[in-house]
């Protein structure tokens, strides 16, 4: 297996959130928490309970460095190999400082999209290896994407 690219980067863009983040994501949580309750609507207090306890977590969570490498058989993330025959598409989300990702789009219907971290590896290297193996097609950014994006999840 030929190795065409290698780079690390981090799985994802961490900021630092401070206490007022917590304190109105918090409260938010709090109303529905309490509403749910007040309507006797107990399975969605404890989606809400569990959905700020996973947020909180992951808000505070460090992101680790990824080995990524671009080869002759598959585009590698740690010791996991995504083959091209099970790739669609490609599509490169480039606006830095904050967008610098990699979206594969799979053949497989659980995980459809593959999002890798460009870190600082120059993206008109990355197309131009990975144009040899599968097409590049335009995606749109999904709505989760943005939203986390602009709340600096």
């Amino acid at each position: 297996m030929k190795i065409h690219l290698k780079w690390v980067a981090p799985e994802f863009d961490h900021q630092e959130k401070d206490k007022s983040w917590f304190i109105i994501f918090g409260l938010i949580a709090a109303g529905l928490f309490l509403w749910a309750v007040l309507t006797k609507n107990i399975l969605f207090a404890l989606l809400i309970a569990l959905g700020y306890f996973s947020l909180s977590i992951y808000a505070i969570k460090k992101p680790r460095n990824l080995k990524l490498a671009i080869t002759s058989q598959g585009i590698r993330i740690d010791k996991t190999l995504y083959e091209y025959d099970n790739l669609r598409s490609f599509w490169i989300f480039y606006n830095p400082p904050h967008l610098r990702e990699l979206s594969v789009r799979s053949r497989k219907t659980v995980m459809p999209y593959i999002k890798i971290p460009l870190g600082e590896v120059n993206p008109a290297k990355v197309r131009k290896y990975l144009v040899k193996y599968i097409p590049e097609k335009k995606q749109e950014e999904s709505l989760i994407d943005n939203i986390a994006r602009n709340l600096k999840y």
